[in-house]
C-alpha cells in the first residue's frame, strides 16, 4: 500500500474516546486524494444508484395500483409522474444547495455556487429525495388535491429533507459534528433512516390522519384498480423497490475515500440481503403460527413488506453491522412490523401498503439500534452512553420538527379546502354520515369490523372478485341521506377504509 496516496489527519491526537463510528477528521482518517478527484467525472456506483432508484419509482406506481382502491387509476399514475418531475426540479435547483453547499451557516443550512457541487453527492441526495417523496405519496396518492401534492412535494424537496441532509451528512452539520458532555459526538445515519425513511413516512402518516375516513362504493372502483393483472404487477413493484432501497445504501466515493480501504460494497450488499431474508422469514412464520394461512394476496404482500422492514431497520448502520447484528435487528423489526401492521389494519388510517409499520416503525428501531450495538466502534463505556444519548436527542429533534411542520402544513391545506380532491371529498362525507348511525366508536377505529370471515377486494378472474358487504337498514333518515348522496346507502356494496 502506497502511503503517499493517503492524507493522515491527527487533529485529535491518540485519544481513543474520539474514535467511533463517523469520520469527521478523527485519528487515522484516510483520504485517497487521487481517487477522490475523479468524483467530479462520476462514479459507476452513482449510475447504478440512480438507475435503480428511478426503477423503484416505477415500482411505487405498481404497488399503488395494486393496493390502493381508486376510481381513476390515471390520477394515481399522473400524480406519481408529476411528483417525480416536481421533486427533481425542486431539489436540483434549490434543495441541493441547502443540503450539500460548500458553505455552511452554523451547520444549519448550506450555500454554494452550482458549479462547485460534487456530482456524486448531488445524485445521491436527489435519489434520497425521490424515495422520500414516493413514500409520502404512498399515503396520499389518489386522495389529495393536485395543489396539495405540488405544495407537499416542493416543500419536502426544497427545505425539509435537504435541511436534514445538511444537519446529519454535511461535514459541518451540527448533528454530524458536535460536543456533548465534553465528548465529540455524531449521529450515525448511514442509509437515511432519519433523513429519508422516518421523515417521509411521518409526513405521509400525518397527511393520512388529516384525510381521515372514506367510504367508497364498489361500483365506483376503476376496473383496473386491483384488477386481474395487479397481483403480478404489485409483486414486481415491491421487487423494484427492494432494488432501489439497496442501491440507495451503496457507498459513495466520498464515503470510501475518507476511510481505511475496506470492501464496503460487499458488506452493504450482503447485510441488506441478510436483513431482507430475515424479515420475510419471520413474518411468514408468524402468519403460519398465528393464522395458519399465508396463501392469499394481502398476506403474501405483507411477507414481502416484512423483508423491506428488515432492510430499513439496518439502513442506519448497514456499513458497520456484522451478520449477527443484521439478523438480530431484522428479527426485532419484522416482529414489530407484524403486530403494528395488524394494529393499523383495524384503524381508520388509510395505509394499504403498510408504510407505518414497514417504514416508520422500522426506521425508529434502526436509528436507535445502531449506537447500542456498535460497541466495537465506541471505545469506553461512558463514551458509548454519550453517543447513544446524542442519537436519541437528535431522533427526538427530527421527530418533533417533522411532526410540527407537517401538522401545520396539512392543517393549513385543510382550512384552505385544497387538501382532498373532489372525489375524495365525496367519499369522506359519506363516511362521516354513516358514522353517525353506527355504534359510538373511537376516533381512529374502523367503521366496519374486520374478522377472519371478512372477504376483501383481491385480484382475480372477476372484475371485483370478493368484497366485504355492509348493508344499512332502511330508516326514515335514509331518505335524507339519499337526497345528499344518491343511492350510496340503499343496499349497495360499500368499501370502508381498508382492504388488506
Amino acid at each position: 500500500m502506497d502511503q503517499k496516496e493517503y492524507n493522515v489527519s491527527i487533529d485529535y491526537g491518540n485519544d481513543p474516546e474520539y474514535i467511533y463510528y463517523d469520520s469527521f477528521d478523527v485519528h487515522l482518517q484516510y483520504r485517497r486524494t487521487k481517487d477522490y478527484k475523479k468524483s467530479i467525472y462520476g462514479h459507476p456506483v452513482t449510475f447504478i444508484r440512480l438507475f435503480c432508484v428511478l426503477v423503484a419509482r416505477g415500482g411505487f406506481i405498481l404497488i399503488h395500483l395494486g393496493s390502493v382502491p381508486t376510481d381513476n387509476i390515471y390520477r394515481v399514475i399522473f400524480y406519481n409522474i408529476f411528483q417525480m418531475a416536481n421533486s427533481t426540479i425542486s431539489y436540483i435547483f434549490f434543495g441541493l444547495m441547502v443540503s450539500f453547499g460548500d458553505i455552511s451557516f452554523g451547520g444549519w443550512i448550506g450555500y454554494s455556487e452550482f458549479t462547485s457541487y460534487d456530482m456524486d453527492l448531488a445524485v445521491f441526495g436527489f435519489c434520497c429525495c425521490l424515495i422520500g417523496t414516493a413514500q409520502i405519496s404512498t399515503f396520499l396518492t389518489g386522495r389529495v388535491h393536485l395543489a396539495t401534492s405540488i405544495i407537499v412535494t416542493t416543500l419536502y424537496s426544497i427545505i425539509i429533507q435537504p435541511l436534514l441532509m445538511h444537519w446529519i451528512w454535511h461535514d459541518e452539520g451540527w448533528m454530524n459534528k458536535n460536543i456533548l458532555l465534553d465528548k465529540r459526538v455524531s449521529v450515525k445515519d448511514y442509509g437515511g433512516d432519519l433523513i429519508v425513511h422516518l421523515s417521509s413516512s411521518l409526513m405521509g402518516f400525518i397527511g393520512a390522519a388529516f384525510l381521515g375516513r372514506r367510504l367508497m362504493r364498489v361500483k365506483d372502483l376503476d376496473e383496473r384498480s386491483i384488477g386481474v393483472g395487479q397481483s403480478g404487477g404489485t409483486i414486481t413493484g415491491y421487487i423494484l423497490i427492494i432494488a432501489g432501497y439497496i442501491a440507495l445504501s451503496l457507498p459513495t466515493l466520498k464515503y470510501e475515500s475518507e476511510r481505511a480501504p475496506k470492501n464496503f460494497m460487499n458488506i452493504v450488499l450482503i447485510n441488506n440481503f441478510i436483513a431482507l431474508a430475515t424479515g420475510v422469514a419471520v413474518v411468514s412464520i408468524l402468519h403460519l403460527l398465528l393464522f395458519r394461512k399465508v396463501f392469499s394476496y394481502w398476506i403474501v404482500l405483507r411477507c414481502i413488506q416484512g423483508g423491506i422492514a428488515g432492510i430499513i431497520s439496518i439502513a442506519a448502520a448497514v456499513d458497520a453491522y456484522s451478520w449477527i447484528h443484521c439478523v438480530a435487528v431484522g428479527v426485532v423489526a419484522a416482529v414489530c412490523f407484524f403486530f403494528v401492521s395488524i394494529l393499523i389494519h383495524n384503524t381508520a388510517l388509510e395505509d394499504y401498503c403498510n408504510v407505518t409499520a414497514g417504514v416508520m416503525a422500522s426506521s425508529t428501531i434502526g436509528i436507535m439500534a445502531c449506537p447500542i450495538l456498535l460497541g466495537s466502534e465506541n471505545f469506553g463505556g461512558r463514551s458509548k452512553k454519550i453517543h447513544v444519548l446524542w442519537q436519541f436527542i437528535c431522533f427526538l429533534i427530527v421527530l418533533s420538527s417533522i411532526t410540527v411542520v407537517a401538522w401545520l402544513l396539512f392543517m393549513l391545506l385543510s382550512m384552505c379546502k385544497v387538501l382532498r380532491n373532489k372525489k375524495e371529498e365525496e367519499n369522506h362525507r359519506r363516511a362521516l354520515v354513516i358514522k353517525k348511525y353506527l355504534p359510538k366508536r373511537g376516533f381512529m377505529e374502523r367503521l366496519f369490523a374486520i374478522d377472519s370471515k371478512t372477504e376483501h377486494v383481491t385480484p382475480g378472474k372477476d372484475k371485483l372478485k370478493s368484497v366485504r358487504i355492509d348493508r344499512t337498514i332502511e330508516t326514515d333518515k335514509d331518505v335524507e341521506r339519499r337526497g345528499t348522496f344518491g343511492d350510496s346507502f340503499s343496499g349497495e356494496d360499500t368499501l370502508s377504509r381498508g382492504l388488506s
